[in-house]
């Protein structure tokens, strides 16, 4: 093979191998906010390469038009089928045990961690739902927006436009479940106000 041919199919592996729809940055704790200012990324649907899928199964995200937006070897299933604004992932890894699971938006960024309960996420109580940070615990919407930040040891869901949270918290295992613990607790309301009660 003639040296020219051989550094220009070297070029062509090297920039094709690098390109790729999803962010590096979806591996480190490096959070993003939703800005589809650029246009929307519509609706993406999951695929994957087992018939039923799992939680676990390597998935990719495709939209109408059967585009691969974001590509195998990424994540892995946790119940998103259709990601609208968000979906709920597993990272990849090439570890036997399965990495913590993250949202991550449209075009594979990874917005924040999950609040898990009931070995699932977090369901939403009144528009919000509880989501991490850096170990911190706040809230989003549907569309995957922070509301309120994640600042907090613990929060409760939302119940009658309020959250009970504290800023430092013990956890004492109790068998298969934990209760947290805190002489520190208080009140906010949707906006993530304190809230002073007589």
């Amino acid at each position: 093979m003639p040296k020219c041919a051989f550094v220009l199919l070297l070029l062509i592996s090297f920039f094709g191998c690098q390109k790729s729809t999803v962010s590096d940055e979806t591996e480190t704790s490096t959070y993003h906010n939703i800005d589809y200012a650029a246009g929307e990324i519509g609706t993406l649907v999951a695929v994957s390469k087992e018939e039923f899928p799992e939680y676990g199964s390597e998935v990719a995200f495709v939209n109408s038009d059967g585009d691969t937006i974001i590509k195998f070897g990424h994540f892995n299933y946790f119940g998103t089928d259709t990601l609208r604004y968000y979906a709920n992932v597993i990272p990849y890894t090439d570890r036997k045990e399965l990495a913590p699971p993250i949202a991550i938006d449209g075009l594979g960024n990874k917005l924040f961690d999950l609040f898990l309960f009931d070995n699932g996420p977090d369901y939403f109580s009144e528009g919000l739902t509880r989501i991490k940070r850096n170990g911190k615990v706040g809230f989003g919407n549907e569309r995957g927006e922070v509301i309120i930040p994640c600042q907090y040891a613990f929060a409760h869901p939302f119940e009658n436009g309020l959250s009970k949270v504290t800023y430092e918290a013990t956890k004492i295992p109790e068998g298969e479940h934990t209760r947290i613990v805190s002489d520190d607790w208080f009140w906010i309301d949707r906006t993530g106000k304190k809230q002073e009660f007589e």
